[in-house]
């Protein structure tokens, strides 16, 4: 696989997913997620990328960013993965790779299907029975789209709501993206949407199929309506994150 922001398009929006090698639980204590944080804070104010979500788990990182320069991008990820392997390696006398290379960028278009990736990023920790609640995990990009948290911002709001596109003022996104968390979870809407993480692009057939154009490589790419007019781009031969059995190789 290419280098990660070979992939990135400027003026895109990007859901990206970095993972612990191995998925070990290299996040699995809170000071590893607090210096991610604050790395990603460092990264987002020194590389000026408009960062739209973030999740930090016990062995993920999920960001949503629009590339206004991939190679700012590329800096703010590089920043935040490196210095957190950094210290994780310093504080517990670990060798090795902490993170997996590259990170999996998938473009999602902006309007509906980024509000849709926002949610799905938000309910993260509460697929993963974690938490019950959003709210309940410290670590998210949740508390600041809801307005629950007004200092030391990631996000990047004004930019966010040009992107969804709503007209919704700053007050009226945050009572919407709550509401619509809390029927999601009234519903046990929670099952996992792997488009979000394994496809190189969601959206609409016409925002999918003009983008094959976009990826001048010599792997094949797929476009699919994956569900409810939602269609995907895939690149193959294998999906992110498959995990193969090093005896079968399957």
């Amino acid at each position: 696989m290419p280098r990660a922001s070979d992939y990135l398009l400027e003026g895109s929006t990007y859901h990206l997913t970095h993972r612990c090698q191995n998925r070990e639980f290299h996040l699995r204590f809170q000071a590893e997620r607090n210096s991610c944080r604050q790395w990603l804070r460092e990264g987002i104010g020194r590389f000026r990328v408009p960062v739209y979500a973030y999740c930090i788990t016990k062995n993920h990182v999920h960001v949503v960013v629009h590339v206004d320069d991939p190679e700012a991008v590329a800096g703010l990820m590089h920043l935040a993965a490196g210095s957190t392997a950094k210290r994780y390696n310093l504080r517990k006398k670990h060798l090795g790779s902490v993170w997996e290379h590259p990170y999996h960028c998938t473009i999602v278009q902006d309007g509906h299907h980024l509000l849709n990736c926002l949610r799905y990023v938000d309910l993260n920790m509460v697929r993963a029975g974690v938490v019950h609640h959003p709210r309940e995990w410290p670590w998210y990009g949740f508390d600041e789209l809801t307005g629950e948290r007004r200092r030391y911002r990631l996000i990047n709001m004004e930019r966010l709501l040009e992107s969804l596109g709503t007209g919704d003022a700053p007050d009226e996104f945050a009572a919407r993206h709550a509401a619509a968390i809390d029927e999601s979870l009234a519903a046990r809407a929670l099952q996992r949407e792997p488009d979000w993480t394994d496809a190189l692009a969601v959206g609409t057939e016409e925002f999918v199929q003009r983008l094959k154009t976009c990826y001048p490589r010599r792997w094949t790419l797929n476009a699919a309506c994956s569900h409810h007019g939602t269609w995907t781009l895939r690149d193959r031969p294998s999906p992110y994150g498959t995990i193969r059995d090093p005896k079968t190789g399957r």
